[in-house]
């Protein structure tokens, strides 16, 4: 058994256990990361990070990543509606960016404080002791410390051990999540095109990765289908789904894929999109849950600001000191935010909700031209 009693365990070198485990060293708290994979590593997409979830990345060291979001262009057809994204007083814009360049620079960082990181570690039982806790992995290793944090995603352990009686477990959502990320020198702020058969986003994304050569931009959207479709379904025949639906998108859009599918260094990214119910528990008396692992729902691009608040958040409590109040605040607190922002985001993607007429496309580009007079033209995402 590796004994540390006073350091925190990490399950999950994702995000949101990566940006926990810097904000814990920064402020001289041991901690240590089991994952259950053998290195860091997978393909990547391209992400939009909050304002507020760009303010938890500058805090911690990283800074001139992706590209930053000011507007938001929603089109309807021929017509569009232009906002301005609401930023706090001396705070930087939302950024649009790869998992990559996010994931190198919490790695960078992680090797700069020099944490611990764990490999092949998949997490099968936890002890709680009255002075420690203990992780215990499929292969019997043994780690222990002052308390655990599960950061392992939707499908978490940490999450199913915490609430061995509730539904909190993953379910598929009904469609495949698509990107494709293409070199271009063309600078698109965050655009959102509104079609009759599913909305697509596009913009500018930066570099991918520190050893990029040159900018991309990001096209994203979603088809319904079923999990055992979502889970076989090839890069070809996604190419051949989009280019049916690409039919009825704009002339833009139209060149803007017939970009992506000419271009031999496009990066093609799909896969199931997973949501879930906000499990009754995030903590016991030595455990915690954050990001995914404790509000399992595909927010609308908002997971990753999700994590890296979740973490700002249990690090504080860690700093003042934890006692039983306060982690009814951190939940009370957090999990409305995981809700509401999960629930609108699942309802947004539901078929039925879907514009299926240019009568619909119509009347909505109204509405929005209505809350843009109402809003002053601005909006926060």
């Amino acid at each position: 058994m590796e004994n540390n009693k006073d350091q925190v365990i990490i399950i999950g070198a994702g995000i949101a256990g990566l940006s926990l485990a810097i904000q814990l060293a920064e402020k001289k708290i041991p901690c240590v990361v089991l994952e259950a994979k053998t290195s860091f590593g997978s393909a990547t997409t391209g992400v939009r990070i909050s304002a507020k979830g760009v303010r938890v990345l500058e805090n911690i060291g990283i800074r001139n990543i992706g590209e930053k979001t000011e507007k938001l262009i929603m089109h309807f057809g021929n017509s569009q509606v232009k906002f301005d994204m609401k930023i706090e007083k001396g705070a930087s814009p939302a950024i649009i960016v790869t998992r990559l360049a996010v994931f190198e620079k919490l790695r960078e960082r992680i090797n700069d404080l020099s944490i611990k990181v764990i490999y092949n570690f998949t997490l099968d039982s936890v002890i709680e002791n009255a002075d420690s806790v203990v992780a215990v992995s499929t292969d019997e290793q043994h780690i222990q410390g002052k308390y655990l944090v599960g950061a392992d995603g939707v499908g978490s352990k940490v999450r199913s051990l915490l609430n061995p009686a509730s539904n909190s477990n993953k379910r598929y959502a009904g469609y495949l999540g698509l990107g494709f990320i293409f070199p271009s020198d063309e600078k698109v702020e965050m655009s959102l095109f509104n079609s009759i058969n599913g909305n697509i986003g596009l913009g500018s994304i930066g570099k991918i990765s520190s050893k990029d050569t040159h900018k991309n931009n990001f096209l994203w959207t979603h088809i319904h289908m079923t999990e055992a479709e979502a889970k076989a379904i090839t890069d070809k025949e996604v190419y051949e789904r989009i280019a049916e639906r690409a039919k009825t998108w704009t002339p833009y859009l139209q060149q803007v894929f017939q970009t992506c599918k000419i271009n031999p260094k496009t990066i093609l990214y799909h896969q199931p999109v997973y949501n879930g119910t906000v499990p009754d528990k995030w903590y016991s008396d030595k455990l915690f849950l954050i990001g995914d692992a404790a509000h399992p729902y595909g927010p609308g691009g908002q997971g990753i600001s999700m994590a890296l608040m979740d973490a700002e958040a249990l690090c504080n409590l860690f700093v003042t000191g934890i006692t039983e109040e306060k982690k009814a605040n951190f939940q009370t607190s957090r999990a409305a935010i995981a809700k509401s922002k999960g629930e609108s985001a699942e309802e947004r993607n539901k078929p039925e909700n879907q514009i299926t007429t240019k009568r619909e496309l119509m009347f909505k580009s109204i509405i929005m031209k209505a809350f843009h007079l109402f809003s002053g033209g601005k909006m926060e995402l």
